[in-house]
């Protein structure tokens, strides 16, 4: 019997062209294996309906083309079930993506696809929101509210608005609640690291493992001006962990709490603002398609 896989396309995350992409499926994909359906979402949170009437159908996978915020709609709809998840990453970082070594080329992609070989890694919630990358507060939060606006997507125009937010930006007071154990940092941000990566091979917890039932706390101090272009070079190296400017925790459960109702983002998108967040690891909850 041929297995059914669904294909749910983001016509607009990254910068990449979809116009092909649909006819680049259809040849490449064997229909004497699989049925395939194409679906584009045409509005937000129009990804995980799709993917969850996918799971009501029985279908045998589902394939998310897109960025990291379109594979968190999809991969919330599949957490907790059997129906594994395919990845074709065209966003601007695609960070876990990048953190489980998948294909880029669409042809390698569609046949790692084929295959259906799969993983179990770990999930999180945020306040009851779904992650399955990294959340964070502070800096990147800052930066991905003011990303989430611009008309041009795509690695440039982040690197455009971090090189303007940097200079102005000023380090927070962190609350932090582990195991009954309270204590205070002062940082620039905060990420909740599932997998190394924010994205684009920038790692900011190079130890961090998907499958270990645990999150990298990274509590990053804000590097002076003169020294902030070799940070991003020292993460591009997966070097970061050996500086004094980052302090790592890895923990299951974690509740941070902010000085104010402040933004906070999960898997690079705007999650919206929170004085306190509760963070906690969903162990081995999402099966994914692997090379």
């Amino acid at each position: 019997m041929k297995k059914r896989i669904r294909f749910i396309i983001n016509p607009v995350s990254g910068i990449s062209n979809k116009a092909r992409l649909q006819e680049i499926i259809d040849q490449r994909i064997d229909k004497a294996k699989f049925d395939t359906e194409i679906v584009s979402t045409e509005y937000g949170g129009h990804a995980r309906e799709l993917a969850a009437h996918a799971v009501a159908q029985d279908y045998d996978a589902v394939v998310v083309a897109g960025g990291d915020g379109t594979v968190n709609e999809v991969a919330s709809a599949l957490a907790n079930t059997s129906l594994p998840l395919g990845i074709i990453p065209l966003g601007s970082g695609n960070g876990l993506a990048h953190h489980l070594k998948l294909p880029f080329n669409l042809n390698r992609a569609l046949q790692s696809i084929s295959r259906l070989q799969t993983r179990s890694i770990d999930t999180y919630m945020v306040n009851g929101k779904f992650g399955c990358n990294l959340a964070g507060v502070g800096f990147d939060a800052h930066v991905a509210e003011k990303f989430a606006k611009v008309k041009r997507r795509g690695f440039w125009s982040y690197f455009k608005i971090v090189v303007r937010e940097y200079p102005v930006y000023k380090p927070i007071q962190y609350q932090f609640t582990l195991q009954g154990n309270t204590f205070t940092r002062k940082a620039l941000l905060v990420s909740f690291a599932n997998s190394d990566q924010f994205g684009n091979g920038v790692a900011i917890a190079p130890e961090a493992k998907i499958d270990d039932g645990l999150l990298h706390v990274c509590i990053l101090s804000k590097v002076p001006l003169v020294e902030a272009p070799v940070l991003g070079q020292v993460m591009m190296l997966r070097l970061i962990n050996r500086t004094h400017y980052v302090e790592y925790i890895k923990t299951s459960e974690i509740i941070l709490e902010q000085p104010a109702s402040l933004p906070y983002h999960i898997d690079g998108d705007p999650a919206g603002f929170s004085r306190e967040l509760h963070v906690k690891v969903n162990p081995l909850s999402l099966n994914v398609i692997v090379p």
